[in-house]
Parts: C-alpha cells; sequence; structure tokens
C-alpha cells in the first residue's frame, strides 16, 4: 500500500534534470521548451523566478514567481497547439554562458521572421541543480 501511494506521488512529481552545468541546462531547458513538454519545462524554474516576456500573447509588466511565470507559458503552449503546432522552432544563435560562482548568465539571439530575438537566461546553482532565477526576452524589429 504504502509503494503504491509513493508510486503515484513519483509520477505527478518533477523529473530531476541532468543539469550539473549550466551548459547542460541551458541545452536540456530548451530542449524541453521546444518540445512544449510542459513537465520537464517546468522543473528549470526557481520559485522566486521573474520574467520580463517579448511582445504577443505575454503580459507586458514584469512576472513574479515560478507559478505566475509558468501560467503564461502554459496559456502559450495551449494557442501554439491550438493552432496545431507540435513543436517550436527555436535555435540560439551565437550563445554564451558566463559563470560566476553559483549563478550563470546564457545570452543567445533567436531570428524570427526577419525580427532578432534577444534572450538572457539567469541560472543560480541550488545544491547540484542549476535553475533559472531571471528570464528576459525581448524582439528587436528590423
Amino acid at each position: 500500500m504504502l509503494a503504491s501511494l509513493v508510486a503515484l506521488a513519483l509520477i505527478g512529481a518533477p523529473l530531476p534534470q541532468p543539469t550539473s552545468t549550466p551548459e547542460a541546462t541551458a541545452a536540456a531547458f530548451l530542449d524541453a521548451f521546444k518540445a512544449m513538454d510542459e513537465r520537464r519545462f517546468d522543473t528549470f524554474f526557481d520559485p522566486e523566478v521573474t520574467m520580463f516576456f517579448p511582445t504577443g500573447p505575454f503580459p507586458r509588466e514584469r512576472i513574479d514567481g515560478r507559478e505566475a511565470v509558468l501560467a503564461a507559458f502554459h496559456s502559450f503552449f495551449k494557442l501554439a497547439k491550438a493552432k496545431g503546432r507540435t513543436a517550436l522552432n527555436i535555435t540560439p544563435l551565437e550563445q554564451r554562458v558566463q559563470r560566476f560562482d553559483d549563478v550563470a548568465v546564457v545570452t543567445f539571439q533567436l531570428s524570427q521572421e526577419g525580427d532578432v530575438g534577444r534572450r538572457s537566461v539567469v541560472l543560480r546553482k541550488v545544491g547540484e541543480q542549476w535553475r533559472i532565477v531571471h528570464f528576459h526576452a525581448s524582439t528587436i524589429e528590423q
């Protein structure tokens, strides 16, 4: 009986990610993002995360906290899936990882229909895992 309860609890638990380096975390995060795999995607965010979203269906103001950030992403995934998308075309260009002890900054650009998307992801090492504590996304119109 106890084993069954533990198994049921683990089914809903976030999957631990192999994120021993900021580079591995960035790669695993982008893989989950591209796949719109909410279960994997959600595991990367720190409870205190803050985010500035780009234009589009997202809020204009800074979003504070894991639940609020994930709610915005989940709405976006739902819209994309409703339009028949099964994956997102996210290919980071000129990715750079800067590490400062237990903090890392991952920056890259995205090519988006003539515009340039800029992304900055700040990671903090918590135990052996790297978690997103801030995510900034913006677009420059060409």
